[in-house]
């Protein structure tokens, strides 16, 4: 009995124990959901009804006009966080602090040898008169260590902004190495009065260090002639207004002659014409690619010059080219146009000479190909069988020609003759072939579906557009047939955008299953070492890649500029 009394006076305790505990878990489940979801409504704001809503009236827009989302990049877009080839991380954590309960942190791993960037385009409205722009970000480092062999290692986000005059101003923000957690790093500028702001740039980005960064907190906020901004749409235009640099205005000017007229005159219906170019130091390459091609070639040959003043002497050149040129088949093949340089310091203008090349083709179709390439044995009759199996070619078919590369070179091995004796080099234990730039920068050429490639026996399509994919092609020569755009020089999206366009024009790209191209590998170019190491020329080559975007996503209408665009 004294038990049982016991019990009784312990029951009204334990149910209010029991109370208490059911209380606080639903206050702690209230707050777990409050922190989670907050993110999600900052991020994803309700459809604004302007009828019901005051004109001047700022909902949940903070003024940052940089969005959290990575760009879609199966589209055409310049929407977003764009990465190149090195992925970037993305996560969002609630514990870094900031403007809001939980952040979206952007990371990558360092490399001492290379840059580490993200970029966001911002094209701005015309007319819209910015007077200020502030930009901030917040970044951590875990064991951030610089390298002796870089002197002018970075660990910094740039906001790069473009006048309506085509200068530039940048903001830039530096953080230390080491370890440390979030820092914050803030930097401010005027608009000088005669200007406008056409768009802006931000990058972040390593280069000179190994370890990991992280960025979160990114804002950059424009102060505006007559107050409030209502919306981030009234300031960014989603539907990019034209470029200021469009390619007639940076095409350059160079002295060129033909060294060789192709003597070739036995064109039949399908007939493939190689076009490539290269440069003098280079020009081995086209003995190499002549010994395997069977068909005609046009090639923009570059004559660079040691000289500061404009340089005019060119017979030893021509005299060295025909050297170097020798073996037969140049001569009845090959249409070869000499390209001199003016100065020392001329860039190597890649796509202008690319453009050159095309425009001295006789045959009706083209293959572009770049010169440290070797091409597949019988290319001719293989691709014509395959063509004659397609039901209705078009003009706007792009047939993309697999990309392999060799691991070393090979002095003495002949190339693969057979797509069997090529697979055997690929699986072999010892293998020194794989699908070319796999690990360096697997979406250059991922689309291609090298898996189905080795199985299949009929042309196939691509299932999924990337845009970093650059495949080589063949295309058939027509009056709307895209050329390459020239205002890409030197090293950096000058291949990857002439697919975009050949995508945005409407073209369907084919996978051809039994021809390919291996790449030969060489000694990088000085040129090539410093785009890679060189954050500031590669922030100005990525801002002509967005201008580019723009340019094509209006020109063809593609995304949101296939709507009428906003005033």
């Amino acid at each position: 009995m004294t038990s049982r009394r016991k019990l009784a006076r312990r029951a009204p305790v334990c149910s209010l124990t029991v109370i208490l505990w059911i209380a606080f878990g639903l206050s702690l489940t209230s707050v777990i959901v409050t922190v989670l979801y907050l993110p999600t409504l900052r991020s994803q704001p309700a459809e604004r009804k302007k009828h019901d809503v005051e004109p001047d009236v700022v909902e949940d827009w903070d003024g940052n006009l940089l969005l959290d989302q990575m760009t879609d990049q199966t589209h055409i877009s310049v929407a977003g966080w764009w990465v190149p080839h090195v992925r970037w991380e993305e996560e969002v954590s609630c514990t870094v602090g900031g403007h809001s309960l939980c952040q979206k942190v952007l990371s990558v791993m360092c490399k001492a040898d290379s840059v580490r960037a993200v970029y966001q385009y911002l094209p701005i409205r015309p007319n819209t008169d910015i007077e200020t722009i502030y930009f901030s970000a917040r970044s951590a480092a875990v064991d951030l260590q610089s390298v002796d062999s870089v002197h002018d290692a970075d660990y910094s986000a740039i906001a790069m902004v473009k006048f309506d005059d085509g200068s530039r101003q940048t903001l830039r923000l530096d953080f230390p190495s080491g370890s440390h957690p979030f820092i914050a790093a803030e930097n401010d500028m005027g608009v000088p009065n005669n200007r406008q702001v056409v768009s802006v740039l931000v990058m972040l980005f390593c280069h000179g260090y190994m370890g990991l960064v992280k960025f979160t907190d990114i804002i950059l906020k424009p102060v505006v002639a007559g107050g409030m901004i209502g919306e981030r749409d009234d300031v960014v235009s989603s539907c990019p207004p034209a470029s200021l640099s469009p390619v007639s205005a940076t095409k350059p000017t160079f002295h060129y002659e033909h060294i060789f007229n192709a003597t070739f005159t036995e064109y039949k219906e399908d007939t493939v014409t190689l076009v490539t170019q290269v440069s003098m130091d280079r020009i081995t390459m086209l003995d190499r690619i002549i010994r395997h091609w069977d068909g005609p070639m046009a090639v923009a040959l570059y004559v660079p010059t040691t000289s500061e003043k404009p340089d005019t002497n060119h017979d030893w050149k021509r005299y060295y080219i025909n050297k170097k040129l020798r073996h037969p088949k140049f001569r009845n093949f090959c249409t070869v146009l000499a390209v001199y340089a003016n100065v020392v310091n001329d860039e190597y203008p890649i796509n202008y000479l690319r453009n050159l090349a095309l425009r001295m083709v006789k045959s009706k179709y083209v293959f572009l190909l770049d010169a440290d390439f070797i091409p597949s044995p019988n290319f001719q009759d293989n691709f014509r069988l395959l063509i004659n199996d397609q039901s209705d070619p078009t003009d706007r078919t792009a047939y993309v020609v697999p990309a392999f590369e060799f691991l070393e070179e090979q002095e003495d091995q002949p190339p693969p003759q057979d797509k069997e004796a090529l697979k055997q080099q690929i699986f072999a234990d010892d293998a020194n072939i794989l699908p070319f730039r796999s690990v360096e920068s697997p979406e250059s050429h991922r689309p291609t579906d090298y898996q189905r490639w080795y199985a299949e026996e009929q042309v196939y399509p691509v299932s999924t557009y990337q845009d970093k994919f650059e495949p080589y092609l063949v295309l058939r020569m027509s009056p709307s047939l895209p050329l390459y755009d020239e205002r890409f020089s030197g090293y950096g999206m000058n291949k990857v955008t002439h697919t975009m366009e050949l995508l945005a024009a409407g073209y369907q790209f084919l996978v051809l299953p039994s021809v390919w191209a291996i790449h030969v590998p060489h000694r990088s170019t000085s040129s090539n070492i410093q785009f890679l190491q060189k954050p500031l020329q590669r922030l100005h080559n990525r801002a002509t890649r967005f201008e580019f975007v723009a340019d094509i996503m209006r020109k063809y209408k593609v995304g949101p500029c296939s709507t009428k665009p906003k005033r």
